[in-house]
Protein backbone atom coordinates (compact mmCIF):
# COMPACT_ATOMS: atom_id res chain seq x y z
CA UNK A 1 0.00 0.00 0.00
CA UNK A 2 1.36 3.60 -1.11
CA UNK A 3 0.88 6.58 1.20
CA UNK A 4 1.13 10.60 0.56
CA UNK A 5 4.34 10.16 1.31
CA UNK A 6 5.85 7.86 -1.20
CA UNK A 7 6.36 10.33 -4.10
CA UNK A 8 8.01 12.47 -1.17
CA UNK A 9 10.31 9.62 0.09
CA UNK A 10 11.45 8.69 -3.86
CA UNK A 11 12.23 12.71 -4.75
CA UNK A 12 14.36 12.70 -1.68
CA UNK A 13 15.91 9.88 -2.59
CA UNK A 14 16.32 11.51 -5.87
CA UNK A 15 18.05 14.06 -4.46
CA UNK A 16 20.53 12.15 -2.47
CA UNK A 17 21.52 10.05 -5.72
CA UNK A 18 22.16 13.07 -7.66
CA UNK A 19 24.25 14.54 -5.03
CA UNK A 20 26.13 10.86 -4.87
CA UNK A 21 26.61 10.77 -8.28
CA UNK A 22 28.04 14.42 -9.12
CA UNK A 23 30.34 14.09 -6.24
CA UNK A 24 31.74 10.43 -7.49
CA UNK A 25 31.96 9.30 -3.87
CA UNK A 26 34.95 11.53 -3.32
CA UNK A 27 34.68 13.36 0.01
CA UNK A 28 34.66 17.54 -0.87
CA UNK A 29 35.27 18.21 2.67
CA UNK A 30 39.05 19.92 3.23
CA UNK A 31 38.96 20.85 7.06
CA UNK A 32 38.09 18.99 10.23
CA UNK A 33 33.97 20.26 10.29
CA UNK A 34 32.98 16.99 8.56
CA UNK A 35 30.59 16.87 5.59
CA UNK A 36 29.00 20.40 4.32
CA UNK A 37 26.94 20.12 1.35
CA UNK A 38 28.27 23.91 0.37
CA UNK A 39 31.82 22.54 -0.04
CA UNK A 40 30.27 19.15 -2.02
CA UNK A 41 28.30 21.92 -4.40
CA UNK A 42 31.57 23.88 -5.06
CA UNK A 43 33.46 20.84 -5.74
CA UNK A 44 30.67 19.70 -8.98
CA UNK A 45 31.38 20.08 -12.45
CA UNK A 46 28.86 22.30 -14.50
CA UNK A 47 26.78 19.83 -16.08
CA UNK A 48 26.72 18.30 -11.90
CA UNK A 49 25.68 21.06 -10.11
CA UNK A 50 22.69 21.78 -13.18
CA UNK A 51 21.84 17.93 -12.16
CA UNK A 52 21.64 17.98 -8.83
CA UNK A 53 19.43 21.88 -8.94
CA UNK A 54 17.18 19.58 -10.96
CA UNK A 55 16.58 17.27 -8.47
CA UNK A 56 16.45 19.43 -5.33
CA UNK A 57 13.68 21.68 -7.15
CA UNK A 58 11.92 18.18 -7.94
CA UNK A 59 11.62 17.48 -4.28
CA UNK A 60 10.96 20.97 -3.64
CA UNK A 61 7.96 20.68 -5.52
CA UNK A 62 6.58 17.23 -3.88
CA UNK A 63 7.43 19.39 -0.01
CA UNK A 64 5.29 22.30 -1.62
CA UNK A 65 2.45 20.14 -3.05
CA UNK A 66 2.68 17.83 0.58
CA UNK A 67 2.04 20.98 2.51
CA UNK A 68 -0.58 22.19 0.58
CA UNK A 69 -2.31 19.48 0.78
CA UNK A 70 -2.07 19.57 4.75
CA UNK A 71 -2.74 23.08 4.43
CA UNK A 72 -6.15 22.29 2.54
CA UNK A 73 -7.04 19.63 5.20
CA UNK A 74 -6.41 22.07 7.92
CA UNK A 75 -8.57 24.93 6.48
CA UNK A 76 -11.29 22.29 6.57
CA UNK A 77 -11.04 21.05 9.88
CA UNK A 78 -11.00 24.79 11.32
CA UNK A 79 -14.09 25.56 8.99
CA UNK A 80 -16.08 22.44 10.60
CA UNK A 81 -14.53 21.41 13.68
CA UNK A 82 -14.86 24.66 15.91
CA UNK A 83 -16.28 23.33 18.85
CA UNK A 84 -14.81 23.37 22.33
CA UNK A 85 -12.98 20.11 21.35
CA UNK A 86 -12.19 20.80 17.92
CA UNK A 87 -8.74 22.22 16.64
CA UNK A 88 -9.16 25.76 16.76
CA UNK A 89 -9.16 24.92 20.81
CA UNK A 90 -6.45 22.79 20.93
CA UNK A 91 -4.41 24.86 19.10
CA UNK A 92 -5.61 28.40 20.59
CA UNK A 93 -5.22 29.62 16.85
CA UNK A 94 -8.21 31.30 14.91
CA UNK A 95 -7.66 29.67 11.57
CA UNK A 96 -5.53 27.15 9.48
CA UNK A 97 -2.98 30.49 8.43
CA UNK A 98 -2.42 31.72 11.68
CA UNK A 99 -1.26 28.18 12.78
CA UNK A 100 0.74 27.79 9.38
CA UNK A 101 2.42 30.69 10.15
CA UNK A 102 3.59 30.00 13.56
CA UNK A 103 4.35 26.54 13.01
CA UNK A 104 6.40 27.19 9.37
CA UNK A 105 7.55 30.01 10.17
CA UNK A 106 6.11 31.65 6.99
CA UNK A 107 4.94 34.72 6.30
CA UNK A 108 0.68 35.06 6.18
CA UNK A 109 0.60 35.17 2.28
CA UNK A 110 2.12 31.83 1.71
CA UNK A 111 -0.37 30.85 4.54
CA UNK A 112 -3.19 31.80 2.77
CA UNK A 113 -1.56 30.44 -0.36
CA UNK A 114 -1.01 27.43 0.47
CA UNK A 115 -5.23 26.87 1.88
CA UNK A 116 -6.35 28.20 -0.95
CA UNK A 117 -4.64 25.90 -3.29
CA UNK A 118 -5.26 22.98 -0.90
CA UNK A 119 -8.52 23.80 -0.44
CA UNK A 120 -9.24 24.04 -4.31
CA UNK A 121 -6.99 20.67 -4.90
CA UNK A 122 -8.55 18.67 -1.93
CA UNK A 123 -11.26 15.81 -2.49
CA UNK A 124 -14.46 16.44 -1.59
CA UNK A 125 -17.36 15.00 0.06
CA UNK A 126 -20.82 15.11 -0.91
CA UNK A 127 -23.71 16.25 1.99
CA UNK A 128 -24.51 12.60 1.86
CA UNK A 129 -20.80 11.68 2.96
CA UNK A 130 -19.91 10.57 -0.89
CA UNK A 131 -16.31 11.22 -2.05
CA UNK A 132 -16.18 13.39 -5.23
CA UNK A 133 -13.15 14.46 -6.89
CA UNK A 134 -11.36 17.33 -6.35
CA UNK A 135 -12.92 20.81 -7.79
CA UNK A 136 -9.71 21.39 -10.07
CA UNK A 137 -8.30 17.26 -11.14
CA UNK A 138 -6.38 17.99 -13.25
CA UNK A 139 -4.33 20.88 -11.12
CA UNK A 140 -4.59 18.25 -8.38
CA UNK A 141 -3.27 15.41 -10.49
CA UNK A 142 0.18 17.96 -12.03
CA UNK A 143 0.45 18.91 -8.27
CA UNK A 144 0.88 15.43 -6.47
CA UNK A 145 3.12 14.29 -9.31
CA UNK A 146 5.24 17.26 -8.54
CA UNK A 147 5.30 18.98 -12.21
CA UNK A 148 3.64 21.60 -11.31
CA UNK A 149 4.45 24.14 -8.34
CA UNK A 150 2.21 25.60 -5.84
CA UNK A 151 2.83 29.10 -7.00
CA UNK A 152 1.26 28.12 -10.26
CA UNK A 153 -1.26 25.98 -9.20
CA UNK A 154 -2.13 29.33 -7.02
CA UNK A 155 -2.88 31.68 -10.60
CA UNK A 156 -4.50 28.96 -11.94
CA UNK A 157 -7.36 27.67 -9.33
CA UNK A 158 -8.34 31.43 -8.41
CA UNK A 159 -8.65 32.63 -12.34
CA UNK A 160 -11.01 29.39 -13.59
CA UNK A 161 -12.64 30.22 -9.97
CA UNK A 162 -13.57 33.56 -11.23
CA UNK A 163 -14.80 32.19 -15.05
CA UNK A 164 -16.61 29.51 -13.88
CA UNK A 165 -19.82 30.96 -13.18
CA UNK A 166 -20.07 32.24 -17.23
CA UNK A 167 -17.91 29.25 -18.79
CA UNK A 168 -19.46 25.46 -20.06
CA UNK A 169 -18.00 22.65 -17.88
CA UNK A 170 -16.35 21.58 -21.57
CA UNK A 171 -14.80 25.10 -21.51
CA UNK A 172 -13.06 25.03 -17.86
CA UNK A 173 -11.83 21.25 -18.23
CA UNK A 174 -9.90 22.24 -21.86
CA UNK A 175 -8.54 25.45 -20.42
CA UNK A 176 -7.13 23.64 -16.84
CA UNK A 177 -5.56 21.06 -18.92
CA UNK A 178 -4.21 24.17 -21.25
CA UNK A 179 -2.91 26.10 -18.10
CA UNK A 180 -1.60 22.21 -16.83
CA UNK A 181 0.18 21.43 -20.14
CA UNK A 182 1.72 25.05 -19.93
CA UNK A 183 2.93 25.50 -16.00
CA UNK A 184 4.86 22.04 -16.45
CA UNK A 185 7.56 23.73 -18.82
CA UNK A 186 7.16 27.41 -18.44
CA UNK A 187 8.19 29.55 -14.98
CA UNK A 188 5.05 30.91 -12.70
CA UNK A 189 5.16 34.20 -14.08
CA UNK A 190 4.46 33.29 -17.75
CA UNK A 191 1.62 30.88 -15.79
CA UNK A 192 0.46 34.27 -14.58
CA UNK A 193 -0.17 35.70 -17.53
CA UNK A 194 -1.72 33.06 -19.32
CA UNK A 195 -3.89 32.26 -16.61
CA UNK A 196 -5.36 36.08 -16.67
CA UNK A 197 -6.19 35.63 -20.44
CA UNK A 198 -7.77 32.27 -20.01
CA UNK A 199 -9.71 34.31 -17.30
CA UNK A 200 -10.49 36.65 -19.44
CA UNK A 201 -11.48 34.94 -22.38
CA UNK A 202 -14.03 32.52 -20.58
CA UNK A 203 -15.35 34.99 -19.11
CA UNK A 204 -15.98 38.16 -21.80
CA UNK A 205 -18.73 40.05 -20.13
CA UNK A 206 -17.17 40.14 -16.42
CA UNK A 207 -14.31 42.34 -18.24
CA UNK A 208 -16.09 45.27 -18.50
CA UNK A 209 -17.77 45.62 -15.02
CA UNK A 210 -14.25 44.80 -13.64
CA UNK A 211 -12.81 47.25 -15.55
CA UNK A 212 -15.03 50.14 -14.57
CA UNK A 213 -13.74 48.37 -10.64
CA UNK A 214 -9.96 49.23 -11.34
CA UNK A 215 -11.22 52.88 -13.06
CA UNK A 216 -12.32 53.73 -9.78
CA UNK A 217 -9.49 52.63 -7.24
CA UNK A 218 -7.01 54.88 -9.35
CA UNK A 219 -5.09 57.50 -7.14
CA UNK A 220 -1.89 59.15 -6.03
CA UNK A 221 -0.57 59.54 -2.71
CA UNK A 222 2.48 62.27 -1.47
CA UNK A 223 4.18 61.48 1.16
CA UNK A 224 6.93 63.26 2.65
CA UNK A 225 9.62 60.96 4.62
CA UNK A 226 11.72 61.83 7.44
CA UNK A 227 15.14 61.62 5.31
CA UNK A 228 13.39 64.61 3.14
CA UNK A 229 12.88 62.62 0.41
CA UNK A 230 9.12 62.31 -1.30
CA UNK A 231 7.19 59.27 -1.97
CA UNK A 232 4.77 58.96 -4.63
CA UNK A 233 2.39 56.13 -4.66
CA UNK A 234 0.82 55.54 -7.78
CA UNK A 235 -2.07 53.33 -8.70
CA UNK A 236 -3.15 53.22 -12.17
CA UNK A 237 -6.11 51.35 -13.88
CA UNK A 238 -4.88 49.13 -17.53
CA UNK A 239 -5.10 52.10 -19.61
CA UNK A 240 -3.55 54.94 -17.60
CA UNK A 241 -0.92 52.61 -17.22
CA UNK A 242 -0.31 51.98 -20.57
CA UNK A 243 0.06 55.19 -21.37
CA UNK A 244 2.51 55.41 -18.42
CA UNK A 245 4.26 52.75 -19.49
CA UNK A 246 4.88 53.11 -23.25
CA UNK A 247 6.35 56.53 -22.29
CA UNK A 248 8.62 55.67 -19.44
CA UNK A 249 9.62 52.41 -21.49
CA UNK A 250 9.91 54.40 -25.01
CA UNK A 251 12.77 57.22 -23.08
CA UNK A 252 14.33 54.54 -21.16
CA UNK A 253 14.90 52.04 -24.21
CA UNK A 254 16.07 54.78 -25.93
CA UNK A 255 18.86 55.37 -23.39
CA UNK A 256 19.52 51.70 -23.29
CA UNK A 257 20.44 51.71 -26.87
CA UNK A 258 22.46 54.95 -26.74
CA UNK A 259 26.00 54.86 -27.74
CA UNK A 260 28.34 55.75 -24.91
CA UNK A 261 31.75 56.92 -26.18
CA UNK A 262 34.05 59.53 -25.30
CA UNK A 263 36.19 60.73 -27.91
CA UNK A 264 40.26 60.95 -26.61
CA UNK A 265 43.04 62.44 -27.79
CA UNK A 266 45.17 59.30 -27.75
CA UNK A 267 43.32 55.95 -27.76
CA UNK A 268 44.22 53.72 -25.04
CA UNK A 269 44.06 50.77 -27.84
CA UNK A 270 43.50 50.02 -31.54
CA UNK A 271 39.88 50.23 -31.12
CA UNK A 272 38.00 52.81 -33.13
CA UNK A 273 34.26 53.40 -33.62
CA UNK A 274 32.66 53.79 -36.81
CA UNK A 275 33.91 57.07 -37.43
CA UNK A 276 37.34 56.13 -37.23
CA UNK A 277 37.32 58.42 -34.22
CA UNK A 278 39.61 57.34 -30.86
CA UNK A 279 37.10 56.61 -27.89
CA UNK A 280 36.52 55.49 -24.35
CA UNK A 281 33.77 53.68 -23.59
CA UNK A 282 31.69 55.37 -20.79
CA UNK A 283 29.79 52.82 -18.69
CA UNK A 284 25.94 53.40 -17.29
CA UNK A 285 26.07 53.95 -13.72
CA UNK A 286 22.28 54.21 -13.15
CA UNK A 287 20.32 51.57 -12.36
CA UNK A 288 16.60 50.56 -14.46
CA UNK A 289 15.02 51.96 -11.43
CA UNK A 290 16.76 55.02 -11.46
CA UNK A 291 16.43 55.81 -15.54
CA UNK A 292 12.99 55.16 -15.30
CA UNK A 293 12.33 57.96 -12.39
CA UNK A 294 14.66 60.44 -14.78
CA UNK A 295 12.35 59.15 -17.75
CA UNK A 296 9.50 60.15 -15.77
CA UNK A 297 10.87 63.31 -14.66
CA UNK A 298 11.78 64.51 -17.98
CA UNK A 299 8.24 63.36 -19.28
CA UNK A 300 6.73 66.09 -16.78
CA UNK A 301 9.18 68.91 -17.54
CA UNK A 302 8.18 68.73 -21.13
CA UNK A 303 4.79 68.94 -20.12
CA UNK A 304 5.56 71.93 -18.28
CA UNK A 305 7.76 73.62 -20.44
CA UNK A 306 8.45 72.43 -23.73
CA UNK A 307 6.59 72.84 -27.12
CA UNK A 308 8.03 69.53 -28.53
CA UNK A 309 7.92 66.15 -27.81
CA UNK A 310 11.29 64.90 -25.65
CA UNK A 311 13.00 62.49 -28.30
CA UNK A 312 11.52 59.62 -28.63
CA UNK A 313 8.00 59.85 -27.39
CA UNK A 314 7.20 61.62 -30.98
CA UNK A 315 7.61 58.46 -32.35
CA UNK A 316 5.74 56.60 -29.70
CA UNK A 317 2.61 54.66 -29.61
CA UNK A 318 0.63 52.36 -27.58
CA UNK A 319 -0.31 49.27 -29.43
CA UNK A 320 -4.11 48.24 -28.31
CA UNK A 321 -4.52 44.07 -29.59
CA UNK A 322 -8.10 42.69 -30.00
CA UNK A 323 -9.33 40.20 -32.84
CA UNK A 324 -11.23 41.93 -35.71
CA UNK A 325 -14.76 40.33 -35.17
CA UNK A 326 -14.15 42.62 -31.75
CA UNK A 327 -13.20 45.61 -33.73
CA UNK A 328 -16.31 45.16 -35.73
CA UNK A 329 -18.66 44.94 -32.98
CA UNK A 330 -17.12 45.73 -30.22
CA UNK A 331 -17.54 42.73 -28.25
CA UNK A 332 -15.24 40.83 -26.32
CA UNK A 333 -11.93 41.67 -25.37
CA UNK A 334 -8.48 43.94 -26.08
CA UNK A 335 -4.89 43.51 -24.28
CA UNK A 336 -2.59 46.70 -24.58
CA UNK A 337 0.79 46.32 -25.14
CA UNK A 338 3.04 45.46 -21.91
CA UNK A 339 -0.23 45.45 -19.37
CA UNK A 340 -1.86 41.89 -17.83
CA UNK A 341 -5.00 43.17 -16.95
CA UNK A 342 -7.32 43.17 -20.86
CA UNK A 343 -9.82 45.56 -21.35
CA UNK A 344 -13.11 46.01 -23.27
CA UNK A 345 -13.59 45.70 -26.96
CA UNK A 346 -15.33 48.75 -26.08
CA UNK A 347 -12.72 50.75 -24.39
CA UNK A 348 -10.41 49.48 -27.14
CA UNK A 349 -12.68 51.50 -30.27
CA UNK A 350 -13.01 54.19 -28.00
CA UNK A 351 -9.07 54.84 -27.52
CA UNK A 352 -8.94 54.15 -31.15
CA UNK A 353 -9.94 57.53 -31.96
CA UNK A 354 -6.88 58.98 -30.00
CA UNK A 355 -3.83 59.15 -33.16
CA UNK A 356 -1.23 57.91 -30.98
CA UNK A 357 -3.25 54.74 -30.72
CA UNK A 358 -2.90 51.53 -33.22
CA UNK A 359 -4.81 48.91 -33.44
CA UNK A 360 -3.15 45.64 -34.01
CA UNK A 361 -5.86 43.45 -35.42
CA UNK A 362 -5.19 39.89 -35.55
CA UNK A 363 -6.01 36.60 -37.63
CA UNK A 364 -7.77 33.40 -36.14
CA UNK A 365 -4.12 32.08 -34.99
CA UNK A 366 -2.95 35.28 -33.58
CA UNK A 367 -1.15 35.79 -36.80
CA UNK A 368 -0.22 39.23 -37.28
CA UNK A 369 -2.00 40.85 -40.85
CA UNK A 370 -0.75 43.07 -42.88
CA UNK A 371 3.24 42.89 -42.11
CA UNK A 372 6.53 41.64 -43.61
CA UNK A 373 8.70 42.92 -46.16
CA UNK A 374 11.55 42.04 -46.93
CA UNK A 375 14.96 44.06 -46.78
CA UNK A 376 18.42 44.54 -44.79
CA UNK A 377 16.88 46.11 -41.77
CA UNK A 378 13.55 45.05 -40.05
CA UNK A 379 10.84 47.83 -40.74
CA UNK A 380 8.90 49.59 -38.31
CA UNK A 381 5.63 47.17 -39.26
CA UNK A 382 7.86 44.34 -38.84
CA UNK A 383 9.45 45.39 -35.47
CA UNK A 384 5.43 46.08 -34.54
CA UNK A 385 4.52 42.45 -35.37
CA UNK A 386 7.43 41.33 -33.83
CA UNK A 387 6.69 42.86 -30.20
CA UNK A 388 3.04 41.23 -30.99
CA UNK A 389 4.45 37.80 -31.40
CA UNK A 390 7.29 38.01 -28.83
CA UNK A 391 5.77 40.66 -26.25
CA UNK A 392 9.26 42.36 -25.60
CA UNK A 393 12.68 40.02 -25.27
CA UNK A 394 11.49 36.89 -26.59
CA UNK A 395 14.06 34.93 -24.06
CA UNK A 396 12.51 32.63 -21.36
CA UNK A 397 12.38 34.39 -18.05
CA UNK A 398 13.18 37.85 -19.46
CA UNK A 399 10.36 40.46 -19.22
CA UNK A 400 11.63 43.34 -20.65
CA UNK A 401 9.18 45.29 -22.73
CA UNK A 402 9.74 45.99 -26.74
CA UNK A 403 11.21 49.68 -26.32
CA UNK A 404 14.04 47.74 -24.10
CA UNK A 405 14.58 45.34 -27.42
CA UNK A 406 16.01 44.94 -30.94
CA UNK A 407 14.92 43.42 -33.81
CA UNK A 408 18.00 40.72 -34.40
CA UNK A 409 18.15 38.47 -37.25
CA UNK A 410 17.74 34.51 -36.23
CA UNK A 411 19.88 34.00 -39.34
CA UNK A 412 22.57 36.11 -39.74
CA UNK A 413 22.18 38.34 -42.55
CA UNK A 414 25.56 38.72 -43.73
CA UNK A 415 27.08 36.09 -42.56
CA UNK A 416 24.52 33.21 -43.30
CA UNK A 417 22.30 35.19 -45.93
CA UNK A 418 19.26 35.07 -43.46
CA UNK A 419 16.16 36.94 -44.47
CA UNK A 420 14.65 39.44 -43.49
CA UNK A 421 11.20 38.35 -41.90
CA UNK A 422 9.06 37.28 -39.35
CA UNK A 423 10.50 33.57 -39.30
CA UNK A 424 14.20 34.76 -39.42
CA UNK A 425 13.71 37.57 -36.85
CA UNK A 426 13.38 37.92 -32.56
CA UNK A 427 13.15 40.95 -30.16
CA UNK A 428 15.80 40.22 -27.70
CA UNK A 429 17.37 42.99 -25.66
CA UNK A 430 21.14 43.64 -25.32
CA UNK A 431 21.90 41.35 -22.68
CA UNK A 432 20.20 38.51 -23.67
CA UNK A 433 20.98 38.72 -27.05
CA UNK A 434 25.07 38.41 -26.02
CA UNK A 435 24.27 35.67 -23.77
CA UNK A 436 22.41 33.79 -26.40
CA UNK A 437 25.22 33.90 -28.68
CA UNK A 438 28.08 33.70 -26.32
CA UNK A 439 26.66 29.95 -25.09
CA UNK A 440 25.61 28.63 -28.17
CA UNK A 441 21.61 28.73 -27.90
CA UNK A 442 19.67 28.09 -31.26
CA UNK A 443 16.67 29.95 -31.94
CA UNK A 444 13.78 28.61 -34.15
CA UNK A 445 10.19 29.66 -35.24
CA UNK A 446 7.69 27.41 -35.94
CA UNK A 447 3.87 28.28 -36.14
CA UNK A 448 4.65 31.57 -34.80
CA UNK A 449 6.14 30.66 -32.00
CA UNK A 450 9.77 31.19 -30.95
CA UNK A 451 12.24 28.29 -29.19
CA UNK A 452 14.90 28.69 -27.80
CA UNK A 453 17.11 25.62 -27.73
CA UNK A 454 19.87 25.19 -24.86
CA UNK A 455 23.32 23.93 -26.04
CA UNK A 456 24.83 20.23 -24.75
CA UNK A 457 26.68 21.91 -21.89
CA UNK A 458 23.36 23.19 -20.19
CA UNK A 459 21.21 20.46 -21.25
CA UNK A 460 22.69 17.65 -22.55
CA UNK A 461 19.08 16.57 -23.96
CA UNK A 462 18.79 19.89 -25.68
CA UNK A 463 14.79 20.24 -24.79
CA UNK A 464 13.46 23.36 -26.14
CA UNK A 465 12.35 26.08 -24.09
CA UNK A 466 9.10 28.61 -25.16
CA UNK A 467 9.62 32.05 -25.53
CA UNK A 468 7.52 34.87 -26.51
CA UNK A 469 4.22 35.92 -25.39
CA UNK A 470 2.70 32.77 -24.12
CA UNK A 471 -0.17 30.75 -26.13
CA UNK A 472 -3.80 32.27 -26.95
CA UNK A 473 -6.65 31.05 -25.06
CA UNK A 474 -8.89 28.34 -27.01
CA UNK A 475 -11.68 28.17 -25.20
CA UNK A 476 -14.28 30.60 -24.45
CA UNK A 477 -17.47 31.71 -22.58
CA UNK A 478 -20.79 31.99 -22.88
Amino acid sequence: MTTSTDALQNSTALVAAAVAAAVGGRFVCDSDEGPSAARDLQGMTDAELLTTTDAIFAAKRQVEALAARAAGELADRFTHDSGAHGIAAKTGCRNARVLLTDVGQISMGEASRLCRVGSATRPRVSLLGERMPPEYPQVAAALDAGAVTVDSAGYITPDLAQASPRATGDALDMAEQALVDFATDNPVDSVRKLSIRYRDALDVDGIEPHEEVLVGRRSLVRTVLPNGMKRYVLEADPVSAAFFDTAIDALVGAELRKPRFEPTETAPSTDEDECGEPHLQLVETRTIQQMCFDAFVEIVRHGLSCTQGPGPLNHTTVIVRMTLQSLLDGLGEAHLDGIEQPISAGTARRMAADAHIIPMVLGGDSEVLDFGVGRRLFSRAQKLALAERDGGCATPGCNRPPSYTQAHHILWWKAHGGPTDLTNGVLQCGPCHHRIHEEGWDVVVTHNVVWFIPPTSIDPNRRPHRGGRPPAPRPTGR
